[in-house]
């Protein structure tokens, strides 16, 4: 094998072009899962305005039944009742996300592969989107898996991306950081919160990336309140990050540097 840094490049780019890449397939969200989520979203304050917003019913049954078997019955009625009454947007929403994604997904998870220089790991040949009546979206990192809206399609495309892309920061992550507990990687933990502010700075500023998604978001409405010294948080990373890509650095250095950073200003970060 030559040994040269251009040849290894190019050694490296024919392996990720050969990589086997998971396959996205979206299907309806199994009811007894979705309640189980409602259960935990409604007990979390950090979700609390999505789901008053949007179900201020649910905050009423929370009220009105103290007991868990009853409160999950009552999710659960309330629920199946949104899923009757939506039952063939949700399908529809499903059938069109499968075709739009489907049209960029190859080149995207090649495009996330090259950029954050980590294969997709050939043990995962399948990610699931979950079409569910959730107001937030979770992602699962060991199912490789995540729930999605019907109401928007092309909103959704963008959440399908940016859970997608946190499947492989954390194999990446993992890969720098092994000795980082993987518990850091759920909320409220640092580790968690600077995915959740670098997610969509890669996703607006990888240029391929960008051209394929098109996306319109830059992270939660709160990120905008936040700053660090004079700077909005969000800026604050993207300057970091550019300047690691615009001096060639390895990923790996990377989200060295955004990791001192953030622990550096965990103060500012925890604020949403």
């Amino acid at each position: 094998m030559e040994k040269s840094e251009s040849g290894q490049k190019i050694n490296t780019e024919t392996e990720r072009n050969m990589e086997k890449l998971p396959k996205t397939k979206f299907e309806q969200i199994d009811i007894a899962k979705e309640i189980e989520l409602v259960n935990m979203f409604m007990t979390s304050s950090r979700w609390a305005i999505a789901f008053d917003k949007v179900y201020p019913e649910l905050r009423k049954i929370q009220k009105e039944n103290e007991n868990e078997g009853d409160r999950l019955k009552k999710y659960r009625e309330f629920m199946e009742s949104i899923h009757t009454r939506d039952h063939e947007q949700m399908l529809s929403a499903q059938e069109q996300l499968q075709v739009e994604w489907e049209k960029i997904e190859q080149p995207y998870l090649q495009a996330l592969s090259k950029h954050l220089e980590t294969n997709w790991p050939i043990e995962k040949e399948e990610i699931v989107g979950y079409i569910s009546a959730l107001p937030a979206y979770p992602r699962f990192l060991r199912g490789y898996s995540f729930c999605v809206g019907y109401k928007n399609v092309a909103n959704m495309i963008e959440t399908a991306a940016h859970e997608i892309l946190h499947f492989l920061w954390f194999k990446k992550w993992k890969e720098v950081f092994p000795d980082i507990d993987e518990k850091e990687f759920e909320s409220p933990n640092l580790v968690w919160r600077l995915s959740e502010i670098m997610d969509p700075i890669i996703l607006q500023c990888e240029p391929k990336i960008r051209e394929l998604i098109k996306p319109q978001k830059w992270g939660y409405s709160s990120f905008g309140s936040i700053k660090i010294g004079e700077v909005g948080m969000t800026e604050y990373f993207k300057d970091v990050y550019m300047r690691s890509v615009a001096a060639n650095d390895p990923f790996e250095a990377t989200l060295r540097k955004l990791w001192d950073e953030a622990k550096l200003h965990e103060e500012e970060i925890s604020e949403f």
